[in-house]
């Protein structure tokens, strides 16, 4: 019996001991699958940027790169793009998170504080001067991009291009002179209306077959009282814009718009399809819509832009949008990255780079003026001058949330029966999250 039972015990401290071994070699592989896939990913110079335009070859840049600085031929760098800012901020935790984060990405001049600006990495006074800054760049982004104290200062993040909101309009059917003002275009849609009941005059109202109606609005707002950020709109500010904006809609006002919304949207199709067909005479985007637009077949002839109307002349602030390049702070090629960021912020690779974005403006004055003579497609007849006024005042507008902002507008925009409350609901909601974000604090507030 006595030696039945030793018998069981080797047999189990053999088992013990397998048991270990198997889990040992078994971690050790997982370990250095791991080692692997990290040495994988850290082996490249990871790139990432948000660009709504599927056909766009950023890998030419690389090329032109490497060509200036052979010392990095050999060096992999990948540059990956996302469709929407939404996807690219759930992509950019996920990979921050898992140790495998971009040794550049991209931020937008929509969040003065972000869930990433601990990741960033500021760029030495030695790699880029404020001051230097200041004299190249367009005004508006030394106030959006430069870090101060009373003894030091930094640039946080380099731009390359910004974009404005534009009307692209039939030139048959609309002048350059109807987009003074939004006067000017309010009595054009009353003309229009009055000849031609089965045309739109243009496309606005709602938020779900508006494209960018999250920031059609915001231009908007920032007409009224210098609004530049959420925190500065008022209640008699919302009631002024989104009153004034509903009438867009209704069939017994001057734009009709509810006349195509159901076609429309049986059709399953964007207003660029109605645009084309010329049962729609102005749509507002940013320019790169001009992909879109060739997509759906516009006629080359009778397509022209113009810059959004103010109220007067070019009083208020102009929205302006743009993404930043930031180093990541954890890169393990900060050389590679500065050596990056200083070729963007020339004006012979800045022009390479936006050339890629024919319809961006450039964030370097140096190149402005030769750019507003360029057409933003071949197959148009649209130029950068045609929008651009240099005595408009351009701003940055503050979401606080981007991802938040525009999609809450959306369906404040889709009830116009309940917009002030909505809106107020919104403001609520959004300090809230914002609180969790920057503050640190109202952790357990439910934000609804």
């Amino acid at each position: 019996m006595e030696y039945n039972k030793n018998k069981i015990i080797f047999f189990v401290v053999w088992i013990v001991i397998l048991i270990s071994i198997v889990f040992l070699l078994m971690q050790a592989n997982k370990d250095n699958w791991n080692n692997n896939s990290a040495s994988t990913w850290n082996n490249n110079f990871n790139i990432w940027m948000v660009s709504n335009d599927s056909n766009i070859n950023t890998y030419d840049f690389v090329t032109w790169f490497k060509e200036l600085n052979p010392s990095y031929k050999n060096t992999n760098i990948v540059i990956e793009t996302f469709p929407s800012y939404e996807d690219y901020n759930l992509a950019m935790v996920s990979a921050i998170n898992a140790g495998k984060w971009p040794d550049l990405f991209v931020m937008n001049n929509s969040e003065s504080v972000s869930v990433f600006d601990e990741q960033i990495l500021w760029i030495s006074s030695d790699i880029i001067n404020p001051n230097d800054f200041r004299k190249k760049y367009a005004w508006f982004f030394s106030d959006d991009l430069i870090l101060s104290s009373e003894s030091w200062e930094f640039l946080k993040w380099l731009p390359v291009w910004y974009e404005t909101l534009w009307v692209f309009y039939n030139r048959i059917k609309i002048r350059n002179t109807d987009l003074e003002t939004l006067t000017t275009l309010n009595n054009k849609i009353q003309e229009i209306n009055q000849s031609s009941r089965n045309t739109i005059s243009i496309w606005l109202w709602n938020g779900s077959t508006v494209e960018y109606a999250w920031d059609i609005v915001t231009q908007l707002l920032m007409l009224e009282d210098w609004v530049n950020s959420i925190e500065s709109i008022n209640d008699s500010s919302i009631r002024q814009v989104l009153g004034s904006y509903f009438l867009y809609w209704d069939t017994d006002s001057y734009n009709k718009y509810n006349n195509k919304f159901l076609e429309l949207s049986n059709l399953d199709e964007k207003s660029l399809y109605l645009f084309s067909k010329w049962d729609i005479h102005m749509v507002v985007w940013y320019p790169s819509m001009i992909n879109d637009i060739k997509e759906y077949g516009y006629s080359k002839t009778y397509l022209l832009a113009e810059p959004f109307p103010h109220y007067y002349s070019w009083e208020g602030n102009t929205l302006v949008n743009y993404n930043y390049f930031v180093i990541n702070k954890d890169t393990q090629n900060l050389d590679l990255a500065y050596d990056l960021l200083s070729y963007l912020s020339t004006d012979v690779w800045a022009n390479s780079f936006l050339s890629i974005f024919p319809y961006k403006l450039p964030a370097l004055l140096s190149l402005l003026w030769d750019k507003l003579e360029q057409k933003i497609h071949p197959d148009f007849n649209v130029t950068l001058s045609d929008f651009y006024n240099e005595d408009s005042i351009m701003s940055s507008f503050d979401k606080w949330i981007m991802s938040i902002y525009d999609r809450e507008i959306i369906d404040i925009l889709d009830d116009p029966i309940n917009y002030q409350t909505n809106f107020s609901n919104f403001l609520s909601t959004i300090k809230c999250k914002l609180s969790k974000v920057k503050n640190l604090s109202w952790f357990s507030q439910v934000c609804e």
